[in-house]
């Protein structure tokens, strides 16, 4: 394997973070996605296994602004929480549409790039914890409406499976 000089490797790490935020950034979307089409979608236990994967197939592809325009049509979210989703759709955006342009200058010195690893490991952060409160949420219905625990960790393990 090649041995990077250290500007090569701080290259590396910023873009590396950057990609761990856009992971973390997208978890929360498709956490958004599974609330909107399940937990907070009335319709959604009543309905058999095909209308429900539908269901969820239809917000899978929806943005984050799309799916909270969604949700708070479907329920009055707690105001800390929307002002955190806000946030959320307001730092993704950011990071998926502009971030390198504005950041352009500190990508080319060793300063600037530590500034940024250091402010993308803080929003991979940031996302990765609203991430597990949206998922506390999902944990709490699944408990509430009796969906086994093994059932869905059968789900997981399959996903595990198809990909190694």
């Amino acid at each position: 394997m090649e041995e990077l000089d250290e500007n090569a490797r701080q290259r590396r790490e910023t873009f590396a973070r950057y990609g761990l935020a856009m992971y973390h950034a997208q978890c929360v979307e498709k956490s958004l996605a599974i609330l909107v089409s399940s937990v907070f979608n009335k319709d959604f236990l009543p309905s058999d296994t095909d209308r429900r994967g539908e269901m969820q197939n239809e917000v899978f592809s929806k943005t984050i602004g799309k799916l909270l325009t969604r949700m708070r049509k479907q329920i009055a979210l707690p105001s800390n929480l929307d002002r955190m989703l806000d946030d959320v759709w307001e730092k993704r955006n950011w990071l998926a549409h502009e971030y390198f342009w504005v950041r352009a200058g500190e990508l080319m010195t060793t300063r600037g790039r530590n500034k940024m690893i250091e402010e993308l490991t803080e929003l991979s952060d940031f996302f990765s914890k609203v991430d597990a409160r949206l998922i506390s949420i999902y944990d709490k219905w699944t408990k509430r409406v009796g969906i086994p625990q093994a059932l869905l960790d059968e789900k997981l393990k399959r996903l595990i499976q198809d990909n190694e």
